[in-house]
C-alpha cells in the first residue's frame, strides 16, 4: 500500500489553473410566484431540471428564515437565496418567478400610494350600537399594508422595500405607536389606579397571561398542533418578534417560524384597530 502512494505522488504534479479557479459565481434571492413551483417540497425542487447547476441556501418567509427540510413545502411569495453561475440563475428565475437583484432603492410610490389609501380608509366610521367605530388613520395604513404586501408577494415586480428599512418599520413603527398610545393614556391611567387601586394591575397580567395560558393547551390537545409550531403562533398573537427569537434559540429550531405570520398579521390589526377603545 506505501508503494501504491508513493508512486501516486510520483504520477502527479499540483499546478495552479487560474482559469479553473476563477469562474463567476452569484448569490441571489428569487422569489416564487410560478404556480408549477408552488407547492413543491425542497425536494421535488432540487430535482427540477432547471435546479441543475444550483444551491440552495435559505428560504425565507415574511422575512423570517424557515427550516431548510427536503419535506418543507414552498408558497407563493416565499423567497428562495440562491448559489451559482449567473447564466444559470437567470434561467431558473424565470422558471421560479422573479428574480430579487438587491437594489437599496424602495419604491417609494407604491408606499405612499398605500399610505394615502390607509389615511383614507381610516376615515370611514360605522356605527353599532350608538357607538362610532372607525380603524383611525393609522389602523387603515396598517390593513391598506396588509393588503399591499400580499400584492407584492404576487406580483414583485413592484413594491419592493429593502431589508432594513422593513426592520425599522416592523420594530420600530410599532412600538413608536404602542409608545404613543401609552403616552396618551397615561394620565387616565393614574385616575383609574387611584379609583381602583392596584388590583388594575393585576387584572393587567391577567389579561396578558391568561389567553395565552388557554391557547397553548387548546392548540396542544385539541388541535394536536406541533409544540414548537404552536409556540410561534403564542408569539405571533402576541406581536412579540422578541418572543419568536427566543423560542429559536431555545429549541436550536426554525420551525416556530410556521405558526407565527399569520397570528402576527391578525393581531396586529386588531391591536391597532381596538387598542384606542380598551
Amino acid at each position: 500500500m506505501e508503494s501504491f502512494w508513493t508512486a501516486s505522488f510520483l504520477l502527479r504534479q499540483e499546478v495552479l489553473d487560474e482559469e479553473l479557479l476563477n469562474f463567476p459565481l452569484a448569490h441571489l434571492d428569487v422569489t416564487i410566484t410560478n404556480k408549477a413551483v408552488e407547492g413543491m417540497t425542497v425536494k421535488l425542487l432540487r430535482k427540477s431540471s432547471f435546479y441543475h447547476g444550483l444551491m440552495l441556501n435559505k428560504i425565507t418567509r415574511e422575512n423570517h428564515e424557515i427550516p431548510l427540510e427536503s419535506k418543507t413545502v414552498l408558497n407563493r411569495g416565499d423567497i428562495l437565496n440562491l448559489s451559482g453561475r449567473p447564466a444559470k440563475l437567470e434561467a431558473a428565475a424565470k422558471e421560479i418567478g422573479y428574480l430579487d437583484r438587491l437594489s437599496p432603492e424602495t419604491d417609494i410610490i407604491f408606499v405612499g400610494l398605500g399610505i394615502v389609501l390607509g389615511g383614507l380608509l381610516g376615515l370611514l366610521s360605522v356605527t353599532l350600537f350608538g357607538v362610532s367605530v372607525t380603524l383611525t388613520t393609522s389602523g387603515g395604513a396598517l390593513v391598506m399594508g396588509l393588503i399591499f404586501g400580499w400584492l407584492h408577494s404576487r406580483t414583485p415586480v413592484f413594491g419592493r422595500i429593502p431589508e432594513p428599512a422593513l426592520w425599522i418599520f416592523d420594530n420600530v413603527g410599532l412600538a413608536a405607536f404602542i409608545g404613543l398610545v401609552g403616552l396618551a393614556a397615561g394620565s387616565s391611567f393614574i385616575s383609574g389606579l387611584k379609583e381602583t387601586g392596584f388590583g388594575i394591575l393585576l387584572a393587567g397580567v391577567a389579561v396578558a397571561l391568561i389567553p395565552h395560558i388557554i391557547g397553548l393547551y387548546f392548540g396542544r390537545y385539541v388541535l394536536k398542533i406541533n409544540p414548537l409550531i404552536l409556540l410561534g403562533a403564542q408569539t405571533g398573537a402576541g406581536t412579540s418578534t422578541i418572543g419568536l427569537k427566543a423560542v429559536q434559540d431555545a429549541s436550536g429550531s426554525k420551525f416556530p417560524v410556521l405558526g407565527y405570520t399569520i397570528p402576527y398579521a391578525l393581531a396586529n390589526i386588531l391591536l391597532t384597530a381596538f387598542g384606542l377603545y380598551l
